[in-house]
């Protein structure tokens, strides 16, 4: 029997590896590196923030700086409270050091304004974003998307100013700022602050004219044409040729001031509206004082001047005062309460300045100081009160305040005083006893008529007596004397001279009562028709016989 020699076979696994593999891992390694070259080299991704996307498409829309390709917009979507839209924008790489926190990013498209046509380039290649580099701090998360370019770039020196109004639309962006007329800066924003309820404007002072702008400074609306009819005059004045079509903004130190230290950046102003109304702001110290006018006001408005013989001490603050404490009744007596403020600081330069107004009120108004309506101008019918001494005055009774307020007295003064002193001096015509005179003058013409006509029939008598024959026996001296006597009566015979003037006189002054009749009548019924015309009366109708 044989033995069975079998061995089993040993499997040796092969560990050598495939150069098949080589293809795959390269690929891969390629990718990887693509890939990680993509992303190493992507610029930084920036967010825009605006209210409408028009003309911006997502992967089309480029953004430029100084007419070069920064970036691209990628996507274009509508923010979660569907309020705004957000633009995701990247930049190409080694552009981070464009964005700061001042960096500014704008549409550029067609567009017609003050300066002329822009943007006409977009018309074939589409509206683009320009990107104008900052200069200060880091990267922000989001940017304003701006509708137009801003004014001042963020590298640009000056000094920014907002200015407060209760107007709006007094200024628009781009508007000049002028300083004596020439351009030193613009209007950058306008907006509404609900906070101050007020416009808010800001304005770019640029360097080296920043230095102007100081604490005493004040703004005012720089309109092209402006016309102002006031209780002043009327006043018309025209701006410089920036300013004549589109108006602007001028600012300068009042006359008399000090020009005060240089202003802060971002320094709040009070906008004005005229060159006129800044001298009125340099008084904010002031007295109240109230007044009582028999008179009619219309034509007196707050702002109205008061003054001393021409020189003003104060305005006219309410028209007129309304207060719970001021009760009267609607009678004849009743007078209209005006409120005023007395500003000192308008004549301490000329009286000192230890000059005591109330005082020297108190002592003018024991002389006959007071106050009285004036017209100011006879086109517009505006008033406004004058204080002067007054000989005559009435003297002012224990009442000295009134209301929290010390009181002025005040009497009639303009046309009112000429017409009171017309209609008194037609009341003292009007009370003559003229109808008594004309009655006495009309009896004595009567008694001349009879007179004369007695002294004819004396003449004739005479006459005969002189041509009888008994006369011519008288004595001679008595015949001279009777024909002596005769020859002067024969001067006051009808023909005469002496009889025609006498008559003439007689039928002048009866002429005369007859025309003065019908005056005497209108002026019995309207006292004032000797300076207002009167109304001619009626016809008499006929009456029916009963």
């Amino acid at each position: 029997m044989k033995e069975n020699n079998h061995h089993s076979a040993k499997v040796e696994q092969i560990k050598r590896w495939s150069p098949v593999w080589i293809v795959p891992i390269v690929t891969v390694l390629i990718g990887a590196w693509i890939l990680f070259y993509h992303f190493s080299h992507q610029g930084p991704l920036v967010t825009l923030i605006t209210t409408n996307a028009e003309g911006i498409e997502g992967g089309k829309t480029t953004i430029k700086s100084r007419s070069v390709d920064v970036g691209v917009v990628e996507s274009a979507v509508l923010t979660d409270d569907l309020h705004h839209v957000e633009i995701t924008a990247r930049l190409n790489s080694g552009m981070e050091k464009l964005l700061k926190e001042d960096s500014a990013f704008w549409v550029v498209k067609p567009s017609i304004g003050r300066e002329g046509v822009t943007g006409l380039g977009t018309l074939l290649s589409g509206a683009y974003i320009e990107l104008q580099p900052g200069n200060k701090g880091g990267k922000k998360e989001q940017y304003q998307l701006l509708d137009s370019p801003p004014l001042a770039s963020p590298d640009a020196k000056g000094v920014h100013i907002t200015l407060d109004s209760a107007k709006a639309g007094q200024l628009n962006p781009g508007d000049p700022v002028l300083f004596r007329g020439y351009r030193v800066g613009s209007v950058e924003t306008s907006q509404f602050d609900p906070d101050k309820r007020m416009m808010t404007y800001q304005l770019f002072i640029t360097a080296p004219y920043d230095r102007l702008v100081t604490t005493n400074v004040r703004f005012w609306k720089d309109s092209g044409i402006a016309v102002d009819m006031s209780a002043s005059g009327m006043r018309v004045e025209m701006g410089s040729l920036t300013t004549l079509f589109s108006g602007g903004v001028s600012f300068d130190v009042p006359n008399g001031w000090e020009l005060g230290d240089v202003a802060a950046n971002k320094a709040e102003y009070k906008l004005f509206d005229d060159q006129r109304s800044i001298q009125d702001s340099l008084y904010t110290l002031h007295k109240d004082f109230l007044m009582f006018f028999s008179d009619s006001i219309r034509g007196l408005q707050p702002g109205a001047p008061v003054e001393f013989r021409g020189i003003r001490l104060g305005t006219v603050a309410e028209v007129p005062y309304k207060s719970n404490k001021v009760a009267q009744q609607l009678d004849n007596d009743y007078r209209i309460p005006v409120l005023i403020r007395i500003e000192p600081d308008r004549f301490q330069s000329m009286l000192g300045k230890d000059f005591d107004i109330d005082q020297h009120l108190k002592d003018g108004i024991k002389n006959g100081l007071r106050a009285s309506l004036k017209s100011a101008n006879l086109l517009t019918g505006s008033l406004y009160i004058d204080l002067d001494f007054y000989k005559n005055a009435k003297p002012v009774d224990g009442v000295t305040a009134f209301a929290g307020y010390k009181l002025i007295p005040t009497v009639s003064g303009g046309l009112a005083q000429i017409q009171q002193k017309l209609m008194d001096a037609l009341d003292k015509i009007n009370n003559l006893p003229l109808n008594p005179v004309l009655n006495e003058a009309t009896g004595t013409l009567k008694e001349s008529q009879r007179t004369l006509r007695e002294l004819q029939k004396t003449l004739d008598n005479v006459n005969q007596i002189t041509s009888s024959q008994s006369m011519k026996d008288l004595p001679a001296d008595m015949q001279q004397t009777l024909r002596e006597l005769n020859r002067s009566m024969k001067g006051f015979q009808p023909g005469s001279p002496a009889y025609s003037r006498m008559v003439g006189d007689m039928q002048r002054l009866d002429q005369v009562l007859r025309e003065l009749q019908p005056v005497l009548k209108t002026l019995n019924s309207k006292s004032n028709a000797l300076v207002f015309e009167a109304k001619p009366g009626q016809d008499p109708q006929p009456k029916r016989a009963k």
